[in-house]
């Protein structure tokens, strides 16, 4: 049967062909891994089309545009999110059946993930300091006026609302290995919680957290100074 434009379009053959065939799985569950791992790499190429676009944008001075491409980001990063759900059905014993397929392999090693921790400071940082420069606003004076600056505040809140998501993917990641083969087991990279306390140190725009931190200090300085509590007790 001739296929559908849609299936030549889609290239469904080739895509439906990626996975093991139901023959050759070492358990039921190897197939909802392949896939779920598959979809993720494929969800990371279109955020690193979508970053990539966005600094583009920036550089063109086309900030509503760039604002509206990081919501998309956004919206995928919480499909990845949401899909890591899929895998907390997996029993132990089903994974370490897996496992003996997937040989040495580590989640640490995808290309995609790789590209999503280096787009940051690669690609998306310079593009977005430049058009501050441009713009003649400094990061502080954005976050002391935000809405004297509507737009590029927007566009800041959408970076760290990418970084923000991407700290959380790497914590529920890791507390899906926890689930599935204990918290203090090693993994072939170490053990799981002291990549979770390395992860979670992780800033990927940190000039946007520092930032908060520089303002709320002063602010608290501020009010001692005037005799009052900062209302913060940590």
């Amino acid at each position: 049967m001739a296929l559908t434009d849609y299936e030549k379009y889609i290239r469904t053959e080739e895509l439906l062909g990626l996975q093991k065939s139901p023959e050759t799985l070492t358990c039921h569950d190897e197939m909802q891994f392949q896939i779920v791992h598959q979809a993720h790499e494929l969800y990371m190429k279109l955020i690193e089309h979508e970053l990539r676009f966005m600094a583009t944008l920036l550089q063109a001075d086309e900030v509503h545009r760039a604002i509206t491409a990081l919501g998309r980001v956004s919206r995928i990063q919480r499909v990845l999110l949401q899909s890591i759900e899929l895998l907390d059905t997996m029993a132990p014993t089903d994974y370490m059946t897996v496992r003996t397929g997937l040989g040495r392999g580590s989640g640490q090693e995808s290309p995609g993930f790789k590209m999503l921790l280096k787009l940051p400071q690669e690609v998306v940082w310079p593009a977005f300091a430049a058009f501050l420069e441009r713009a003649g606003v400094t990061l502080r004076e954005l976050y002391e006026h935000p809405h004297d600056h509507h737009d590029l505040f927007q566009l800041a809140e959408g970076l760290t609302d990418y970084d923000q998501l991407l700290q959380t993917w790497r914590a529920r990641h890791l507390m899906l290995v926890y689930r599935i083969i204990g918290t203090g087991t090693p993994s072939l990279k170490g053990k799981h919680s002291d990549l979770l306390v390395h992860g979670m140190k992780t800033r990927f725009f940190p000039a946007l957290w520092d930032v908060r931190d520089d303002i709320f200090a002063d602010w608290t300085k501020a009010q001692e100074a005037q005799g009052k509590e900062s209302g913060y007790h940590g």
